[in-house]
């Protein structure tokens, strides 16, 4: 086997393909010119991505049709040659390929080959390979090679750091986005969906959840998703019965990455063929809040590379889901009453009004019904504050038990409650009160006997000259009280 003897590339040339105005124009010339230099070669460049992802950018002296071939071999398994040059970051020679038993080539070949990489910020980015046929090359012909390496490596460069620029920019979008809408009023099912949606494409993920976990019910629940049908939005995988790669994940409070689902006792088969799985827990201040799980149909399509990517996102998504649910809570702890569970005063102050004006406007009925607990002051006194709180949460829970989903109950203040039944006339409210008497035989009964109820009704069809009718339905509650116990009064 002859060595190589490399011909002159002209400064001029190499000048002209810095020049190319066409990122991919210049590299497929740059290739031409090493084979036309380089007796009997070939000529690829591959640009490397995370994971690692390989792409085959420019070629000469090779069919297309095999280069997509071989591009795909390497993204099941890269070569030992290739990965080595990606850890080292170094030139790599095999003078004579009969002697690398590792060798792996889509036709059988005695010649040699170099692997030239390209590295921007520690990290290989691309790998200019050149292969000869009957010809050896040596560290001479890799010298010589020298100057067109260093000009395809400033084409690289250039458009890489541009990508890149290009890319923390549009990271910086998404995480700008993720904290606005962490700031704002939003539905949170919405935020995640359109936040989803804006991480899958910045990195190219098709199949991709998010998780948000409700403590209370100790379930994660489906919150967003981006490739898959919306109907399994709200599915629910209880953290201490289900399994599967995320609920371990969640568990273990540690990413959890399945390179062959085919080979994995975590994996469960879901609605699609996935063949790899990367489940990353988002965490916020030591809690876990949440999943993102990600899919694909590729093998081996994930690594730790994957989780160092998403990194900043998954902080600013479990942030973001955080400061979601403390709002809420707060919000809850504003409008509702911490005893009882009902709508506070508060609350009334800012639904009442809108309520009534809404029913005067379509000319709809409406029921105001005020009620309170006959003799709970000697409740409290003889039996202690304790029985006293039992008493009105056991009182709540008849109330909420005889409404409906649209009707609305307010603690109003002590042991008194207001419900508000939108389209509901008198007669209708004091069925209700009927059902409600029925409902709370057992749990109103205490050391002293049954508590009873006294209501006062007003409505907007029946009471339509009423200057106010919140005030009316309180007098009529005052009128049951002065003339008994568990009384009714509506006019």
């Amino acid at each position: 086997m002859k060595s190589t003897t490399i011909g002159v590339i002209k400064p001029e040339e190499l000048q002209s393909i810095l020049n190319e105005r066409s990122y991919h124009k210049a590299l497929q010339r740059a290739a031409e010119a090493i084979t036309r230099a380089v007796p009997s070669s070939s000529v690829t460049l591959m640009t490397i991505e995370n994971g690692p992802r390989i792409h085959f950018e420019a070629w000469a002296n090779i069919p297309a049709a095999v280069i997509r071939r071989v591009e795909k071999s390497f993204n099941g398994e890269l070569p030992r040659n290739i990965a080595e040059v990606l850890r080292t970051r170094e030139t790599s020679l095999i003078e004579d390929l009969r002697t690398y038993a590792d060798w792996r080539a889509p036709l059988k070949t005695v010649g040699s080959w170099v692997g030239f990489p390209i590295v921007l910020h520690s990290r290989v980015v691309a790998l200019i390979n050149v292969q000869t046929i009957q010809h050896r090359m040596t560290a001479l012909t890799v010298k010589e090679l020298a100057s067109v390496v260093q000009t395809i490596s400033l084409i690289v460069l250039r458009y890489q750091e541009r990508r890149e620029l290009a890319t923390k920019n549009r990271h910086i979008d998404l995480l700008y986005h993720m904290a606005l809408a962490s700031s704002q009023e939003k539905d949170l099912q919405e935020v995640l969906q359109s936040t989803l949606g804006l991480l899958g494409r910045l990195l190219g993920y098709t199949h991709a959840d998010i998780l948000v976990y409700d403590e209370a019910r100790q379930v994660l629940m489906l919150t967003a998703n981006r490739g898959r049908e919306e109907g399994r939005l709200g599915k629910e995988l209880d953290v201490n019965s289900s399994k599967g790669v995320t609920v371990k994940a969640f568990r273990e409070c540690r990413p959890v990455i399945v390179k062959d689902t085919t080979k994995s006792a975590d994996f469960i088969v879901g609605m699609w063929p996935a063949r790899s799985e990367l489940a990353v827990p988002l965490v916020s201040q030591g809690r876990c809040v949440g999943i993102v799980n990600i899919e694909s149909q590729r093998l081996a399509a994930f690594s730790r590379s994957d989780i160092r990517l998403l990194s900043p996102f998954v902080s600013g998504l479990a942030l973001l889901i955080d400061n979601f649910q403390k709002t809420r809570l707060l919000h809850e702890q504003a409008m509702y009453d911490g005893l009882t569970g009902t709508l506070n005063r508060r609350s009334m102050d800012e639904t009442l009004k809108p309520e009534l004006e809404r029913a005067g406007r379509y000319h709809h009925d409406l029921a105001l019904v005020m009620l309170d607990l006959d003799d709970f002051k000697t409740v409290n006194d003889q039996l202690g504050h304790q029985e006293g709180d039992r008493l009105l949460r056991s009182f709540a829970d008849c109330i909420r038990k005889a409404v409906r989903n649209t009707d609305l109950v307010f603690r109003y203040g002590g042991d008194e409650f207001l419900i508000v039944l939108p389209e509901t006339s008198r007669e209708q409210a004091r069925s209700l009160l009927e059902r409600l008497n029925t409902l709370h035989w057992q749990e109103m009964i205490v050391g002293l006997g049954r508590i009873s109820f006294s209501a006062g009704i007003a409505s907007v069809v029946s009471d339509a000259g009423a200057i106010d009718l919140l005030q009316l339905a309180d007098n009529r509650l005052y009128e049951s009280k002065r003339l008994g116990k568990g009384l009714v009064t509506d006019r």
